[in-house]
């Protein structure tokens, strides 16, 4: 019989120090500290992403809108902009990676809202068009300019090539597995 031992059983776990003694190595946040997982890309993109979107939640109550509505509101300009025809609510699904109802819901909710209008399509009827409405195209600088500000929360102290490195490999990442940066993006 031959002694095998699984990875599960080589590693034993470090029983957490309630206090840190004299001589003890820095934890998390403090110089020369060692940081959890440091070899797990996942972990620190999950991370990143929740702060994110903790900051942009908490800077978009100011507007009563959430990230994925707002996320709409930047594809239906984005369509707008580049003289395409107006969007059918087929369409925002297949582009926000959202189900058709989810994006009902939401042009529903941004059409109460004022900020979304829907039309008949003029070559099918059967077909609505959605639209956006003047004061939508007043709030996106606003909206524009909080999420910027939300990023430069996290972009401080960083620099422009460093910020341009990392961006690169997220992408390339990305790539990697067959997606593509979407349209749920808060800016351009």
């Amino acid at each position: 019989m031959t002694d095998k031992t699984s990875v599960m059983t080589e590693i034993k776990p470090k029983t957490p120090q309630r206090r840190a003694s004299k001589g003890a190595q820095p934890g998390m946040g403090q110089p020369g500290g060692v940081l959890p997982f440091p070899h797990v890309t996942g972990y620190w993109v999950n991370r990143l992403a929740a702060g994110m979107r903790t900051v942009i939640d908490r800077e978009l109550k100011a507007f009563d809108l959430t990230r994925r509505q707002v996320g709409m509101l930047i594809q239906v300009e984005r369509v707008e902009l580049e003289g395409q025809a107006a969007p059918t609510a087929s369409e925002l699904a297949r582009v926000l990676g959202v189900d058709s109802t989810a994006v009902t819901r939401m042009v529903d909710r941004l059409e109460e809202k004022g900020l979304l209008a829907r039309s008949a399509d003029p070559d099918d009827g059967r077909r609505q068009l959605i639209h956006m409405t003047d004061s939508a195209v007043t709030l996106m600088p606003k909206l524009k300019g909080t999420a910027r500000r939300a990023e430069g929360q996290f972009e401080a102290g960083v620099s422009a090539a460093d910020l341009e490195t990392f961006q690169t490999v997220l992408l390339h990442m990305l790539e990697n597995v067959g997606e593509e940066a979407g349209a749920g993006f808060l800016h351009d």
